[in-house]
């Protein structure tokens, strides 16, 4: 049963990824076909995160109610449903619609798939977290460098994200039926609502350093150090496969080290690389500091994840990963504004650089915050 279990997380993680490496491919086409300008394309971009996370919070109430062996199968099949409509999209009005139908399938299946990766932990007491969210980044890469070929070769937004809508039902109808923790009653659930919000807050300048290096780097590229777009197209893909490569192999750091050491070390090498984006006098320094970074910053949100599965009472898990994670998005939708707004005022790479502040407040908060 474990080993089906964690399959089945690995498929669901993997899938998950595939859509937004298979979006982020297909957006330009999708831009066109709606006929948006970069400003309303934004605003209609923040339609995925402004629904996500009530539905997380709503989420995480049903998913300790019913578990995960009822409501991961059902999420899955919601976000397949969601998966194709911005193909679908010719005007901003329509998009917006479509986009705010996948925020409801990505705040439903995000919160799914991380509680009961949370409870996989806590039933089998061992270090998954960092696993599956490296299939997720994996699937980043797999479904971008997928949709990419398949750009190349005449296809239109609607066939990519309908084979990953129906990749979604497959793993949604071979999902294994996982087993739940007993519920129990919890007391104290002022201190403990105290503890999750300080926790979000460290998801979030997490989730902001990340999203910042990941969607400024090729501008940082291109238009500060004067690559080529098809080096500065390097500046993404690296960042994304170095964090993948990181939790894939964190599941190891976190079984050899302690948790507050993990993150110290990961808060201090994420410093290391947005300093060294920041001052880098060439294309091949930015693109070394940006592996740097994504290497850091791979295993922060896992980790964090994993204490609050750790920490909540049976049958609270799902409504205790939401509060973080509906504090943690605010940092991944304000990651690329804020950026942009230093930016304005001083230079990109300040700006950059001033993510090294937030990692150096990571590496301070986080390991005193862990070990309460």
């Amino acid at each position: 049963m474990r080993g089906r279990e964690r399959r089945g997380l690995l498929l669901a993680f993997l899938v998950f990824g595939a859509f937004w490496g298979a979006w982020s491919a297909s957006l330009p086409a999708v831009r066109r076909q709606a006929g948006v300008s970069d400003g309303e394309l934004g605003a209609a971009l923040a339609a995925v995160a402004v629904v996500s996370v009530p539905v997380m919070l709503v989420t995480g109430r049903v998913v300790d109610r019913y578990g995960p062996r009822r409501t991961l199968p059902v999420s899955c099949l919601l976000f397949a449903v969601a998966v194709p409509l911005p193909a679908l999209a010719h005007s901003w009005l329509a998009l917006v619609a479509a986009l705010a139908c996948v925020g409801v399938g990505t705040g439903s299946l995000d919160l799914v798939i991380n509680t009961a990766a949370a409870g996989w932990e806590r039933l089998e007491d061992e270090h998954l977290m960092s696993l599956v969210h490296g299939a997720f980044s994996a699937g980043v890469l797999v479904g971008a460098v997928l949709a990419g070929v398949a750009r190349q070769e005449g296809a239109g937004p609607l066939p990519i994200l309908s084979a990953v809508a129906v990749a979604t039902v497959v793993v949604a109808l071979t999902q294994p039926a996982y087993r739940r923790l007993p519920s129990e009653p919890r007391t104290g659930r002022r201190r403990v609502q105290g503890y999750l919000v300080a926790i979000g807050l460290l998801t979030a300048g997490a989730f902001l350093c990340e999203d910042a290096l990941q969607s400024w780097s090729a501008l940082r590229l291109e238009a500060g150090l004067h690559a080529s777009p098809a080096v500065s197209g390097l500046g993404p893909g690296l960042f994304a496969g170095s964090m993948a490569a990181g939790r894939l192999t964190g599941g190891w750091l976190s079984r050899r080290y302690a948790a507050p050491r993990v993150f110290r070390v990961s808060s201090l090498t994420l410093l290391v690389g947005a300093v060294v984006v920041a001052l880098a006098p060439t294309s091949a320094v930015a693109l070394a500091g940006l592996a740097v970074a994504g290497a850091g910053t791979s295993v922060l949100a896992p980790v964090l994840y994993s204490a609050v599965g750790v920490r909540s009472a049976p049958g609270r898990q799902g409504e205790d990963l939401a509060t973080v994670a509906g504090v943690g998005y605010v940092g991944f939708v304000g990651g690329p504004p804020v950026v942009g707004a230093v930016s304005a005022g001083t230079s990109l790479p300040v700006a950059l650089g001033g993510l090294g502040i937030v990692a150096l407040a990571l590496a301070v908060a986080g390991p005193r915050l862990l070990r309460s």
